[in-house]
């Protein structure tokens, strides 16, 4: 069976340095030892001076029989996995399909349900296996618009928990499958996650990759000298100290637009970071706007038509905002002298308005996109990112670093793809939040 874990392991990988973590490794397929060491709970450091052995349950094969499709579309190979055809949907997950958890030999398409002769593979209809998107071809014994039942095995991801209690009693447990969205397991009162296990679909046995034991670091200190909002943003806080009425235009892409929390405005990355400042700054009316083009880059939008669904000079800078936030991971194709080249361009633009700017570095997205073998990554391998960065510096423009955080998600136990709602590129609930937290790190507290 094809699966994830294939893109995470066809090259060699550096141990990573954890600091402050009780060890976790794989000691046999199935079987992980943690220990010895100590954690901090709420009751105070509980040590662990032996290792202790648990068993983890192997992944589990979902079988689905006799799903109804009300025809099928043809099989377009021109186009991105995720659209190529109908989708089987059990893999589903925002807008696309969960990849490399289908078993392709196990794909049977009928006429009807229950043991009906199956259609023929690459002459009635084609399958791409990875993505789990199949279409009809030319010549099939397919109709067009004729209803189908297909019979097909995939294996959800599931991410498991280490816990630890007072007493220093350690156990594992299971989460629940998921497609893409796999969440740890809650501990129990008094219990804390240690480390975690990622199940990353039908893996034949566990790999350090999918061990993550959670760094406990201290707590960072308190911030010294003035924050980037009162350095790169003084014109914005002023108004929010006085009271005054800031407007904000978040300008992006389909992450700007609610990608990876549908249609729930409220969980939108810009919604919880406009209700954050109206909470820190209680006599200002903040007024949130949103610019966003899902599938466009900042290029595009910048050269759309004028009057048209998107229209840089209306959208962004026409509102006379104060401060404009700037988030497109669809700009990462730019390299580090593109990237300064065109954001010079814009902050031009912007300034030119009097509107001061913040750039957010992009959320990671899938392995292979990025071009690494592994989701314990600790610097965003994208030059756009590093580019970003350096314009900020150079700029003097405040830079709220999402990427930064993402890449520490690892070390907190989480696998990061686990945040993609879509499982390419749209980050869930938590992965707004962590935008909205980067956002409102810019600003003092009061």
């Amino acid at each position: 069976m094809m699966m994830f874990s294939v893109l995470l392991l066809s090259g060699a990988c550096a141990a990573p340095v954890l600091k402050n973590a009780m060890p976790a490794r794989v000691v046999a397929p199935w079987t992980i030892e943690v220990g010895p060491g100590t954690v901090a709970l709420r009751q105070g450091e509980v040590a662990l001076p032996e290792t202790v052995t648990l068993q983890v349950r192997p992944p589990e094969t979902v079988r689905v029989t006799d799903e109804r499709h009300d025809g099928l579309p043809m099989f377009n190979p021109k186009t991105g996995g995720w659209v190529r055809g109908a989708k089987l949907r059990g893999l589903v997950t925002e807008e696309c399909t969960a990849t490399g958890e289908l078993d392709p030999n196990s794909v049977r398409i009928k006429a009807s349900a229950g043991d009906a002769a199956p259609f023929a593979p690459g002459s009635d209809y084609r399958l791409d296996p990875f993505w789990a998107t199949f279409g009809r071809l030319d010549g099939s014994a397919i109709a067009e618009g004729q209803v189908v039942f297909v019979d097909y095995e995939y294996t959800p991801w599931r991410l498991d928990s280490v816990l630890i209690d007072a007493d220093g009693a350690v156990r594992l447990a299971v989460g629940e499958p998921d497609a893409a969205l796999a969440l740890p397991p809650g501990p129990k009162p008094g219990e804390r996650a240690i480390a975690n296990v990622w199940i990353s679909g039908g893996i034949e046995q566990l790999t350090d990759e999918n061990v993550f034991p959670i760094e406990f670091a201290p707590p960072p200190p308190p911030p010294q000298g003035q924050t980037q909002a009162e350095r790169r943003l003084p014109k914005t806080l002023a108004k929010l100290r006085a009271g005054k009425t800031v407007t904000i235009v978040a300008w992006g892409d389909s992450v700007t637009n609610g990608g990876g929390v549908n249609g729930h405005g409220e969980q939108w990355y810009q919604t919880v970071f406009a209700e954050r400042l109206r909470g820190r700054f209680p006599e200002a009316e903040v007024r949130m706007l949103t610019a966003a083009w899902p599938g466009g880059n900042s290029t595009g939008y910048m050269k759309a038509p004028s009057g048209g669904t998107y229209d840089f000079v209306r959208d962004v800078l026409e509102p006379k905002p104060d401060l404009v936030t700037i988030e497109f991971v669809n700009d990462a194709y730019l390299d580090q002298a593109a990237t300064a080249a065109h954001y010079a361009e814009i902050l031009e633009h912007l300034h030119g308005i009097g509107a001061e700017v913040v750039l957010i570095t992009p959320h990671l997205v899938r392995p292979d996109w990025l071009t690494t073998d592994t989701v314990k990554v600790d610097e965003d391998p994208r030059p756009y990112v590093k580019a970003l960065r350096q314009f900020a510096m150079d700029n003097d423009l405040a830079l709220a670093d999402a990427s930064k955080e993402w890449c520490r998600l690892w070390r907190q136990g989480i696998p990061y793809v686990t945040l993609l709602a879509n499982s390419i590129n749209h980050p869930d609930v938590r992965g707004h939040r962590i935008f909205a937290e980067v956002l409102m790190g810019l600003f003092p507290e009061n």
